[in-house]
């Protein structure tokens, strides 16, 4: 009934709408004749970068959504404003070039909640802002206004913790079950509480390049260092270099083993590289050509490259982290501290 309802109301404003999933936005500046900024929809899925042109002070312009949609406007000094799109929605932008924190949208409820937000914030300082954003997400979860601020003021930020992440995130989960980026946060954070510090790290089947199969503990020694890698990463044969850097020392001593997973998928170029690799002899090399689908790479929670996990006999995590220049100190710390 709600659908068909819906539909007919679609069907009587069709002939004064953007009609179907389209939606306007009719932009307004105050003290801007001409110039060009920046648009594109956050969510990704029809991700593109659409020009906009401001003539007169005014700019028109004419996307699609099957849902509601933050889009972002970016502008030349890189000051970015978010606009929420709803499908058959006639939007209306009004704004101070002089001032761009100050801008309203009004159009539906979504843009409503969010000038409510920058009003209210205006004045505050960056630790009032986040108290608020906090408060607007608790307040208002079904809204995608919530999603957006969770992202911007607490996603990003590498200050925020893991804990109140989660906590944010037992607050909007519910109210977006599908949302893709909720889920991959969430994803994330899992990952990362695998690989903590004490955490036992897991036993998986591994891919040799004779392809034959091998349990990654299947041979262990007082330390084990495991790395991450893929050729299509960026300086990829530079980070084999640096980990073989880090462990010249130690590849005599018989204390430490290292393993290094490859995520490629076409298991041809990974082996043209480790042929020419001299650490071949002491870093055992694996690769099942299913790169983050790898099963292996799931349950170690393995989520971005490149990436190294050092752990001690009993496989318990020692150190883990995503810069193979930070090894040197962590081999000092851990395994040449220790005769």
């Amino acid at each position: 009934m709600k659908h068909t309802l819906y539909l007919c109301l679609l069907l009587l404003l069709v002939s004064c709408g953007p009609g179907g999933n389209s939606f306007r936005i009719k932009g307004t500046f105050r003290d801007m004749q001409a110039g060009e900024l920046y648009i594109y929809n956050q969510n990704g899925d029809h991700a593109r970068l659409d020009t906009l042109t401001v003539q007169e002070g005014r700019f028109r312009y004419k996307g699609e959504t099957d849902e509601v949609t933050p889009y972002i406007l970016v502008f030349p000094n890189g000051v970015e404003q978010v606009i929420f799109a709803g499908p058959n929605e006639d939007l209306e932008y009004e704004a101070t070039a002089n001032d761009l924190r100050n801008y309203v949208v009004n159009g539906n409820e979504e843009n409503k909640l969010m000038n409510k937000f920058r009003e209210e914030t205006y004045t505050q300082n960056p630790s009032q802002v986040t108290n608020t954003a906090r408060t607007y997400i608790k307040d208002n979860p079904l809204s995608p206004v919530a999603v957006y601020l969770f992202a911007y003021y607490f996603a990003q930020n590498e200050e925020v913790s893991p804990t109140e992440l989660k906590d944010l995130l037992k607050v909007l989960r519910p109210k977006h079950p599908h949302n893709h980026y909720l889920l991959d946060i969430e994803s994330k954070l899992a990952n990362a509480e695998r690989r903590q510090a004490g955490q036992s790290l897991p036993d998986v089947t591994l891919v040799r390049k004779d392809r034959k199969q091998e349990k990654l503990w299947q041979t262990a020694k007082d330390y084990n260092l495991i790395i991450f890698w893929a050729t299509w990463m960026p300086n990829g044969t530079d980070f084999l270099w640096r980990v073989r850097n880090a462990t010249s020392q130690q590849r005599e001593n018989g204390k430490l083993r290292m393993a290094a997973i490859s995520l490629d998928i076409e298991r041809y170029r990974w082996e043209d590289i480790i042929r020419s690799d001299s650490t071949t002899s002491t870093l055992q090399h694996y690769c099942d050509g299913q790169g983050f689908e790898s099963s292996a790479i799931k349950t170690l929670g393995i989520d971005a490259l490149p990436f190294y996990i050092l752990t001690d006999k009993n496989h318990r995590v020692i150190e883990s982290g995503d810069d193979a220049n930070e090894l040197n100190e962590v081999i000092k710390k851990h395994i040449s501290s220790h005769p």
